[in-house]
């Protein structure tokens, strides 16, 4: 038979045992608890990146396909308008030379040869010894060619009030090629290039285009003599 004592030192290993077989499980519960203590750590960082992608996404705006097409409208427009503007400068016309007298200014005067005899014009004053063809619309003033005003206009319209202008040996030559012995819309214009001396300005002048045409109505003109001329056309 065992004795008291071995009974004990067989006891002891057994309890030891069932100890370490105690202790398994607890350690075995930490486990999932530490797992469960890291695991909302994953959510945080998934938020994080949440919270962080619309920030991306607002950036983006500014760089995005609409954006830059925005963009890029604007930009047409505002060439276009730079475009536009220029264009109706260049259409406006270009100012006239100082009409003071004694001036000089080139004129590029539309002409046919009928024009020498067809326009007049009717003031009641005129300019140093040179006066229009009629002092009114009804009492013609008959002076010399070379002293009488005649109205002509400039390709770009403006109205000149010049004596003898087909005295000029260039216009006399061109009105020799082609009188105007034939209907006035038969005749081929031409421009007559010429450099002027400006007298001054006219007040209260009517012009009339054709020998039996109307009187337009009063208006200032600037007179100026002949320095030379020359033909194109």
């Amino acid at each position: 038979m065992e004795s008291e004592k071995d009974k004990q030192e067989n006891a002891q290993p057994q309890a030891e045992a069932a100890k370490a077989a105690e202790a398994a499980p607890g350690s075995t519960a930490a486990a999932p608890e530490a797992a469960a203590a890291a695991a909302p750590e994953a959510p945080a960082s998934d938020a994080a990146a949440g919270a962080e992608a619309p920030a991306a996404d607002a950036g983006d705006q500014g760089t995005g396909p609409e954006s830059i097409s925005r963009r890029r409208v604007f930009i047409g427009l505002g060439v276009a308008a730079v475009v536009i503007v220029g264009a109706a400068l260049a259409m406006q016309r270009t100012p006239q030379e100082p009409s003071t007298p004694g001036s000089s200014v080139s004129a590029d005067i539309t002409l046919i040869t009928s024009d020498r005899t067809d326009v007049d014009c009717a003031a009641a004053n005129g300019i140093d010894k040179y006066r229009c063809g009629f002092t009114d619309e009804n009492l013609p003033w008959n002076g010399e060619e070379k002293d009488r005003l005649r109205p002509y206009l400039t390709t770009d319209r403006h109205l000149y009030l010049i004596p003898g202008l087909f005295l000029q040996p260039a216009l006399q030559e061109r009105f020799k090629a082609e009188p105007p012995d034939k209907p006035r819309e038969s005749l081929k214009r031409f421009t007559a290039k010429c450099n002027l001396k400006v007298l001054g300005r006219v007040g209260g002048v009517k012009v009339r285009w054709l020998a039996s045409g109307t009187w337009g109505n009063p208006e200032e003109a600037d007179a100026a003599s002949v320095v030379d001329c020359k033909v194109e056309g």
